[in-house]
Parts: C-alpha cells; structure tokens; sequence
C-alpha cells in the first residue's frame, strides 16, 4: 500500500483574512512587557515559532538522495532545507520533535515498518514523500503511486511536483502557523502566570479578522 503523498493535515484552519494574524496578540504581549509583566517567556516564545523563516525539511536515510534534492531545490528556487537522516527520526521510542512547515521524505528502497508507521503519523503541516533512483517508467511495487525524481540535474522535469508542491506549502504558511499559535495560546490559558493574558491573546486571534 502506498504511504501518504499529499498534505496530511491534522486540522486546517481559514485563511486569514489580515496579512498579519498575531498582530494583535503581539501588541497584546508587548503592552505587558512593557507594563513589567512577568512569565512572558512561553508567549513570546510561541511568537518566535510564529515569525520565524520558513522551516523547510528534506528528510531521508542514507543514500536516499536527499543532500541531492536540497542541492537541487537550492539551485532552482533559493530555498535552503534542512536535512534530517529519516534512520534516527523514525527510530522506534523516539519521542516527536518541534514540526517543521514543509516535510520532503526521499525513499530510494521500500520503508521499513517503523519509516512507514512514521511517515503515516497525523501532520497538521505539508508531507510530500517521493521515491528517488528508481525506474519511473517501472517503478518498483513500494514506489508505486509515489512521485519518482532525479534531483541530479535541478533543472530537470521531474522536480517540477516538488516545486508546486513548496510553493503552495509556503502559500499556506500563514494559517498552519495560525492554528499553531492558536493551539498554543490553549496550552497556556492555564499556566499559572499568564493564563489570563494567553486567554485575552487567545480571544484576539480568534478575532483576527477585525484587526
């Protein structure tokens, strides 16, 4: 059975309709800095994850060709991944790390058991996983259904999915991170210090179309 290809959303919130949707919740958290607030460090934490660069991952074991396709997408779009070895990320017991935005997975054999309960786990970000240096014309019986790529050469055709493929993650950042700060904000409504002022920041992003 092929693993997943497209984006595997765990929720998928509206498009917001400011091109800023945590302004309000920035004021919010500025004014009580400001004001000698304490215990702010977890709010402007979660505005950190909010505002920073692009989190995009080529992940893959070795020899999968995934420095490959970072080189490749580097050269044709300027976008720089991080590359993740797939063997120590689906490794059983291991606990889930921070998501990232964008999620490339290169396959270049048939996952093991473990990769593929991995790689089927619920994302509330985008997850592409292609099969690299295999017959596109025969795909083996694991790759089939999985985008097959040569990253070898950046201009070739068969990286043009991956590329549609970032640049419709990247034109739907806003709201993946927008239910992130949400359900952060959650978290937080609780925490003994600023339960009140993630409730008040909470309210505000929900009123984002307002702002």
């Amino acid at each position: 059975m092929p693993i997943v290809t497209q984006d595997t959303a765990l929720r998928t919130a509206g498009q917001p309709t400011t091109t800023d949707p945590a302004s309000r919740v920035r004021r919010i958290v500025g004014s009580a800095g400001e004001n000698g607030g304490t215990g702010l460090r977890e709010l402007e934490l979660a505005l950190a994850r909010f505002d920073a660069p692009a989190d995009l991952r080529v992940r893959g074991g070795l020899g999968s060709g995934r420095r490959t396709l970072a080189a490749a997408l580097r050269t044709r779009r300027g976008w720089r991944p991080t590359i993740d070895d797939l063997d120590v990320l689906a490794a059983p017991a291991r606990p889930a790390g921070a998501p990232p935005d964008v999620e490339i997975v290169c396959l270049r054999t048939a996952p093991c058991r473990h990769e593929e309960a991995w790689m089927r786990r619920p994302r509330a970000h985008p997850l592409l996983v292609v099969a690299t240096g295999v017959d596109r014309a025969e795909p083996p019986r694991w790759a089939r259904g999985l985008p097959a790529v040569d990253a070898r050469r950046a201009a070739d055709g068969s990286l043009d999915v991956i590329v549609s493929f970032v640049d419709r993650a990247l034109h739907g950042l806003t709201a993946v991170r927008t239910a992130r700060l949400e359900a952060e904000l959650e978290r937080l409504t609780v925490h003994p210090e600023v339960g009140d002022l993630a409730e008040a920041a909470l309210c505000a992003l929900a009123g984002r179309g307002h702002a």
